[in-house]
Parts: C-alpha cells; sequence; structure tokens
C-alpha cells in the first residue's frame, strides 16, 4: 500500500513541474503550436487561464497590462511605457492629459525651415553648437538646468510625457511641470519627443498621430503652446512607414542630429571618457568659422548630466564655438517654434488665494532698470519675468525659485526641483518580476497548496 502511495506522490510532484512552472518565452513553438497561436491571438480573456499576453497569447484581462516579458499584471513594471505592450493591455501611453484636444489647433507651415518628411540632420548657421537632450524631465534634469545657467547655455530639451514610470509631466502634484516652466524661462527650446516614447515607424497611423497630440495637451497644460519642433524616439522615422509625411501633415520639423554622444551606452563613471572622446573628435574636423554641430544626449542619464556636459561646454567655448537651441542653430525665429492654444485653461493644480477683505494696491510699474519690488515689476520688463530675493528681474532659478517675490514678477509652483518620481531602480525588459504578475502568483499557489495537502492527507 505503501508503495502505491509512493508512486502515487510522484505523480502529483511530476505534474507540479510540467503543469504549473511557467514556459520560457523564448523556447522555440513546434508546428503544431504555431498553429495555435492565431487562434490564441484572438481568444476571449476569460480563456487565457496563463494570464499570459502578447502576439501569441492574446489581450490581457480588463485593466491590466501587458509587460514587456508577456505577463499581466498592475505593477509599475508591467505598465511602464514604451516597455509595456499597448496593443495588448492597458499601458501609461494610454492615459489622457487633461483639458481639450489639440487636433483643431491651426498647423500653417511657416519659416523656411523645412517641416517632414524632410529630416534635419544639421545645422546651418556658422559656428553653433545645438546641444539636445532627450527624454526628460527626469531626475537629474534640474542639476542640467543649474549647470546650463551657469555657463549662460542654451539648449533644446525633448520632452517625453509619460515614459519610464514617471507619471504625467502635466500632473501638477510632480515636479515635472516646474522643470519645463523653468526651461522655457530661462530661454531653452522645448521640443516633443512623443507621449511614450513609442516607436514610430511601428506603430499605427493613429497610434503615431495620438503620441504626438496627447503631447502636445500635456505641454500645452504647462507653458500654454506646443512645440513644432520633435524629435522621433530611437530617431526612427522609416520613409515606407508612412510617419515622416503623416509628422509633416501634423506641422513638425524632424530633427536628427550629426553627432551622437552614444551617452546611453556609456552611463558609467569608467565609460563616459567614451561620449567625450566622441564629441572632441567631432569637433575637431571643423573650423567654427564655416561649421556647426548638431549634438544627442540624454538627461535621464547621471553621467550625461553631471559629467559629460560640462566637458562639452568648456569645448565649445575653448574651440570659439556658442552653444544655442536647435531653432537658432538654423535660423527659425522664436515665435516660429511653438503653436499656441487660447484655451490654455493654466494650471489647475495651483492653490487658489484664500478670499479676504480687499486691499488696495498701488499701480506697478514694468522695470526700466532691472530692479524690483514695491511699485515695480519684472512683468514686461526686457530684464526677465521673475523678481529675485535681491530685488533684480531674471529667469533663473535664483531669480524664479526659492526667495522670487510673487508681489513683483512671475515665480515657479514650489516644487522640488530634482524630483524623483520616476524610479529607475524598477526592472525592466530583463526583470524578474514583470513576469510575476499578482493574478498568476495567487492562483499557481493556491493549487499547489491543495495538492500538498492532498499529499500529506494520503500518508495519514
Amino acid at each position: 500500500m505503501h508503495l502505491y502511495h509512493l508512486f502515487l506522490t510522484l505523480g502529483i510532484l511530476v505534474c507540479l513541474g510540467s503543469c504549473f512552472a511557467p514556459q520560457a518565452l523564448d523556447q522555440p513553438a513546434s508546428p503544431q503550436e504555431e498553429s495555435k497561436d492565431v487562434q490564441l491571438q484572438f481568444r476571449d480573456v476569460s480563456q487565457n487561464l496563463d494570464y499570459r499576453c502578447g502576439p501569441r497569447w492574446g489581450k490581457c484581462p480588463g485593466g491590466t497590462c501587458c509587460s514587456s516579458a508577456g505577463f499581466c499584471g498592475s505593477t509599475k513594471a508591467h505598465c511602464r511605457s514604451p516597455d509595456c505592450m499597448i496593443d495588448y493591455g492597458m499601458c501609461d501611453a494610454h492615459r489622457l492629459p487633461k483639458g481639450p484636444p489639440t487636433r483643431d489647433i491651426p498647423r500653417p507651415l511657416i519659416g523656411k525651415v523645412p517641416y517632414g518628411p524632410q529630416e534635419i540632420r544639421t545645422c546651418t548657421e556658422p559656428g553653433t553648437v545645438a546641444l539636445t537632450f532627450d527624454d526628460g524631465p527626469t531626475r537629474y534634469t534640474g542639476d542640467l538646468l543649474d549647470l546650463l545657467d551657469k555657463y549662460e547655455a542654451p539648449a533644446t530639451f525633448f520632452i517625453t510625457g509619460v515614459n519610464n514610470g514617471k507619471g504625467q509631466i502635466d500632473d501638477m502634484a510632480l515636479p515635472w511641470a516646474p522643470l519645463i516652466e523653468r526651461m522655457m524661462l530661462s530661454g531653452h527650446q522645448i521640443g516633443s519627443h512623443t507621449w511614450s516614447h513609442e516607436d514610430l515607424s511601428k506603430v499605427t497611423p493613429v497610434q503615431r498621430t495620438e503620441q504626438l497630440e496627447k503631447n502636445e495637451a500635456a505641454l500645452r497644460n504647462i507653458i500654454g503652446s506646443f512645440p513644432t519642433y520633435m524629435r522621433p524616439p530611437y530617431s526612427s522615422c522609416v520613409a515606407h512607414s508612412g510617419c515622416r509625411e503623416d509628422l509633416g501633415k501634423m506641422g513638425y520639423h524632424i530633427v536628427l542630429y550629426d553627432i551622437d554622444t552614444d551617452d546611453y551606452k556609456n552611463d558609467d563613471p569608467g565609460l563616459i571618457q567614451h561620449s567625450k572622446d566622441i564629441f572632441d573628435k567631432a569637433l575637431s574636423f571643423g573650423d567654427a568659422l564655416t561649421k556647426s554641430w548638431l549634438v544627442i544626449g540624454h538627461d535621464a542619464h547621471e553621467q550625461t548630466v553631471h559629467n559629460l556636459t560640462e566637458h562639452m561646454l568648456q569645448t565649445i567655448r575653448r574651440l570659439g564655438y556658442r552653444p544655442v537651441t536647435v531653432g537658432d542653430c538654423l535660423g527659425d525665429p522664436r515665435e516660429n517654434w511653438y503653436r499656441k492654444d487660447s484655451r490654455w485653461p493654466g494650471h489647475a493644480g495651483k492653490k487658489k488665494p484664500k478670499k479676504g477683505p480687499k486691499k488696495s494696491q498701488p499701480t506697478q510699474q514694468v522695470s526700466v532698470d532691472g530692479t524690483c519690488g514695491a511699485n515695480y515689476t519684472c512683468l514686461g520688463s526686457p530684464f526677465g519675468l521673475c523678481c529675485g530675493s535681491f530685488h533684480t528681474c531674471g529667469n533663473t532659478t535664483l531669480h524664479c525659485g526659492a526667495g522670487c517675490l510673487k508681489d513683483a514678477g512671475y515665480c515657479t509652483i514650489e516644487a522640488p526641483r530634482n524630483g524623483d518620481a520616476w524610479d529607475p531602480s524598477f526592472p525592466s525588459r530583463s526583470g524578474k518580476s514583470e513576469a510575476d504578475s499578482d493574478l498568476r502568483n495567487v492562483g499557481t499557489a493556491a493549487v499547489t497548496s491543495l495538492l500538498l495537502a492532498l499529499i500529506a492527507a494520503m500518508w495519514m
């Protein structure tokens, strides 16, 4: 009898090992399995008992996200874009910014700078270097703005709306909107890098339009307008996909580069010298009297912000170049960089002042010498919009941040300059936690517990 129990126990344990063990995603499928994939792709989600998702498995149950590893769940690791599969479940990419859509805003193609389908790979103004930074804002962007202030160097930021689990840029409870405001006030240029950093060559035309329009609305909610300049994520906008034509119809200049620093590959103190060498070597093949450069970097990487950028600024100055925005390096007037939206509601998240008895206020005059306070305001002056604690007008953090005099000019929203809503410690494509869907774990654990209980009962 004990021998019978032994064989029965072994059979159950074998079942536990084969029936409920996760199947490797990279395991090649047999012809029989491949023939089933077409049926599985569109099957009802109630039949998707394994909570797998993707081209082979179909969509996730309602309200859950499909991770890059092909498992359903609702954690940040499952839902963060662009890793999350937008066609097989909910993702951060599906979030909507507040306010009306931007699709009806007029988009005249003004100025001499070419729009899509033509791509821009070089600057045209001799002696200029346009430093550009993709994927932000992130927790390092505030430090980058401090550095650019130090060198009085304008730059261009290609902003992404909801990537890497950082939350929406127009969420006033997060620190991203003040950073974007600060970019504008400091004279930097803001471009679009899409809503959630999807590959525009691989999505549908409808998804491509949504990627741009959602980012437009979010930026409109912060600065009252949206950009005419954009850079495709991964610099991917291949001709046969229709991407370039679509972007041109939306009124965008498609900006690429002629110096790729490869900073995303070298985000380590021991590797960042490779990016410095790339930059130095490129600038050595030109003369500041006749040559210009368009450079790509990323403010999502610490070594780019805390190491590489200062090196580039020092090299630019040493070789006789001057740092400028992309629009300036192309000779495009600043009024052409953005499209206004008169429906901008302002910052809904700003606290309204408490009502009280009205006090008579003396009429303020616009500052004529850069000083402010008392009866003089910086608003409308040529010296900057903000009145700092030393009673001088300007657009820097010292003027617009802590100590800013709100009664004598503009002040940014009170928020940390280096917000940390984006958590880079969360696993991405190779993260084990992405495959550990809560629903899947609970179901497997329950079945395992039941079988172990039956084994124990048979031996008693």
